[in-house]
């Protein structure tokens, strides 16, 4: 009987550290990097549509725009995302630097995850997989929101 009620517990303890498996958001594997084309859009004119959408999302968000420059094309900022649950304890917040190069017709967003914080203020670079896979998620859905603010803009 004893043998039986170890062999559960054995089991049981495995399948739950198999849900255990660690992602290093700051390894350059999850560095995010993209360019999107906009063949009828000029330099200046996205590169205030980016720092527009800068300024908004420091309504969601919290934004540092660190450096700007409007002749050379180069943006870069600190934006901590939106909180993502992991879990019932606590939310994640990523903070990267997001760095923005932008030509004629053309813009390179750049995402270098630094570390993740939580409700606790605990810094963290490592989560399990699955919370990784969300809060990386959350810089996709961050993306796109960008792309989508600079198709709408009403200034080009």
């Amino acid at each position: 009987m004893q043998t039986t009620a170890k062999s559960i517990l054995v089991f049981c303890l495995g399948i739950s550290l198999a849900g255990c498996a660690s992602l290093d958001i700051t390894s350059p594997d999850y560095e995010r990097n993209k360019t999107y084309d906009f063949t009828d859009k000029e330099k200046d004119k996205l590169y205030v549509a980016i720092n527009d959408w800068l300024s908004q999302s420091s309504n969601t968000q919290e934004v540092d725009v660190e450096f700007t420059d409007k002749e050379a094309g180069k943006i870069s900022a600190k934006i901590i995302n939106q909180g993502v649950s992991c879990g019932p304890l606590e939310d994640f917040y990523l903070t990267a630097d997001w760095t923005f190069d932008v030509k004629d017709g053309a813009y390179r967003v750049r995402v270098d995850p630094l570390h993740v914080d939580t409700d606790a203020r605990r810094k963290m670079t490592s989560l399990n997989e699955n919370c990784g896979k969300k809060v990386l998620g959350q810089v996709y859905r961050t993306m796109t929101d960008l792309e989508k603010h600079i198709v709408n803009y009403e200034s080009f």
